[in-house]
């Protein structure tokens, strides 16, 4: 695997461009103990923006979820070195028969045999595709016939195996394939984390701000109400002195019906954003729902005005999703030259070289009576002594070679995977295209959305004088109830209308930083990430002979997969955090 491509994962999941000691806020990438649930006063939670992205990031049941992915994909990789693993085999097996002789030669007339066979083997496979054994083996074997001079007796024997293949199958970068895909796909599920990191970032600060705006405009909502309960009182006291007419208190009551209506619409969406808040940030117990959340920060920001171009230029190196795409198209080459090798025949060496012994009673038989004349004891000794010592060697050696006649089956999945490869980089094309496409609209959002805070605040204000001029004109008989109440309603949508402007401007700021992978950095935010576990089996990955793949020759069949250890990645993320 590519190195910029694991160093920038690592950075992601270490520090995202800065320094470890500079974090405020950190959270974890495997899985631990949850934090308890904040203390409050009296049943109210006090909470800043900064304060409820430590909540979501220690609590956030999503983000729970994302650990255990990652937790998972860390068993993979070892999981995925089971193949190197050495295999120990014990085999006991015993047969008995009773057969009538079909000639003189068989020494008796009914032949009985018994055996015992007694199996100890250790195979393992080397990265380079090379399969070792030792297989031992003792039987033990008694008859009745004459013509066995040992009896019973024991046979042992000791071989050591080994089949390399020479093309098809040969290699660390082929028989180390499922290891290489399990860390790539370990990088990719670390930057699928650090992506569910920052969308959950985005989704609180979104939810606080709504939260915050939802209770302005409960409070706009009170105001607007009391404005026509005082204007209703005012019209009864016109009516009681004669100076109103008792008609106009139908419409000012009316009015304060709506408007008691609308402040309950108001409460309820006040309270659904804070439900909203409490489930991002992962309160998940009965009590915790009857917290009563107050927010301590502002909803007013400070204006930002970012270049599009640096913007662009920094979302496509920022981004985690390029970064896990480019892993994706890491693996995607990988498939590919593991399949250009299985298009090659297969030519395996194969060579075994062993000992074997035998011992038993020497039983001294009269060829002319048949009958035992002495026996000489022997056994299991003398077969191990004749193993120990060499005494009866044995080997073989050959080459086999086979291939399937087209070998479409595998020519196929060659050109599968030059697809996927080829289809990977498209994709990349498109993300590249859909983040700046992205970052074009977060940069408009942002100029937008200062420009409709200036507006709604100038209808805001010029709402407000236009009520209390036409408020002293009804005070002076010079205007109606209806109007005044028409001009409050402006009023009411005006300062609405000016807190939607100013959340739209704090979703268009979290949405730029989202947009431009910078949200990690700007709110102090670090993964804490301990990196792919060590595991065994791990030699020759780099011994650039053994990672062949064909004759081709070129430099992706030839170009060694270096995977650098955590120290390597750590060392070049403190000399470039980029």
């Amino acid at each position: 695997m590519k190195f910029y491509a694991l160093a920038t994962i690592f950075a992601l999941a270490a520090t995202l461009g800065q320094p470890l000691s500079a974090q405020q806020l950190t959270t974890p990438a495997l899985p631990g103990e949850v934090a308890p649930a904040p203390s409050t006063t009296e049943g109210t939670l006090a909470l800043t923006l900064p304060e409820a992205y430590e909540l979501a990031l220690s609590r956030n049941l999503d983000l729970q979820v994302g650990r255990y992915d990652v937790a998972k994909a860390d068993a993979s990789i070892a999981g995925a070195t089971g193949t190197f693993d050495p295999q120990l085999s014990l085999g006991v097996s015993g047969d008995w028969s009773k057969a009538p002789a079909a000639t003189q030669l068989a020494g008796a007339d009914v032949n009985v045999g018994r055996d015992a066979k007694f199996d100890l083997g250790l195979a393992t496979v080397l990265p380079t595709g090379t399969n070792l054994s030792v297989d031992s083996s003792t039987t033990r074997s008694e008859t009745n016939s004459t013509f066995f001079f040992l009896n019973p007796r024991w046979n042992t024997d000791l071989t050591v195996s080994l089949r390399q293949p020479l093309l098809q199958g040969f290699g660390t970068l082929v028989n180390r394939s499922a290891i290489v895909v399990a860390r790539n796909s370990r990088d990719q599920t670390a930057a699928s984390f650090a992506i569910k990191v920052i969308s959950t970032l985005q989704t609180v600060e979104n939810a606080y701000w709504d939260l915050v705006a939802t209770r302005k405009a409960v409070e706009v909502r009170q105001q607007s109400l009391e404005l026509a309960q005082r204007l209703l009182r005012e019209t009864q006291e016109r009516v009681k002195v004669g100076t109103a007419a008792p008609i106009d208190t139908v419409q000012s009551e009316a009015t304060v019906a709506a408007r008691r209506q609308e402040l309950i619409t108001a409460g309820n969406a006040a309270a659904n954003a804070e439900d909203a808040l409490k489930a991002v940030l992962g309160f998940d117990q009965p009590d915790e729902w009857d917290v009563h959340i107050k927010t301590a920060e502002e909803l007013t920001s400070k204006r930002i005005h970012p270049k599009l171009a640096d913007s662009i230029d920094l979302a496509l190196k920022r981004r985690p999703e390029v970064h896990s795409l480019l892993l994706s198209i890491e693996l995607a080459a990988l498939n590919t030259r593991v399949a250009r090798n299985t298009v090659l025949p297969r030519l395996d060496l194969q060579a075994n070289y062993g000992w074997g012994g035998l011992g038993g009673n020497f039983k001294v038989v009269d060829s002319e009576t048949g009958q035992v004349i002495s026996t000489q004891p022997g056994g299991l000794d003398d077969a191990l002594r004749q193993l120990r010592k060499q005494d009866f060697p044995h080997w073989s050696l050959g080459i086999t070679f086979g291939i399937p006649l087209g070998n479409n089956d595998a020519k196929a999945r060659l050109a599968q995977r030059r697809y996927e490869l080829d289809q990977a980089k498209v994709q990349l094309n498109a993300l590249k295209q859909q983040i700046t496409r992205d970052v074009r609209i977060a940069v408009r959002a942002l100029e937008d959305g200062a420009a409709n805070i200036d507006a709604a605040e100038a209808a805001q204000a010029a709402a407000q004088r236009n009520l209390e001029a036409e408020q002293t004109k009804y005070n002076n008989g010079l205007s109606t109830n209806y109007q005044v109440l028409q001009i409050q309603d402006d009023l009411a949508g005006a300062k609405l209308t000016a807190l939607q402007a100013e959340v739209a401007y704090r979703r268009a700021l979290v949405g730029y930083r989202y947009a431009t992978g910078m949200l990690l950095d700007d709110e102090h935010v670090a993964i804490v990430d301990p990196g792919q576990p060590e595991i065994p089996h791990d030699y020759w990955k780099n011994v650039r002979w053994l990672q062949f793949v064909d004759f081709r020759g070129d430099k992706t069949a030839s170009k060694p997969v270096q995977e650098p250890s955590p120290e390597t990645v750590t060392q070049k993320n403190e000399e470039d955090p980029s």
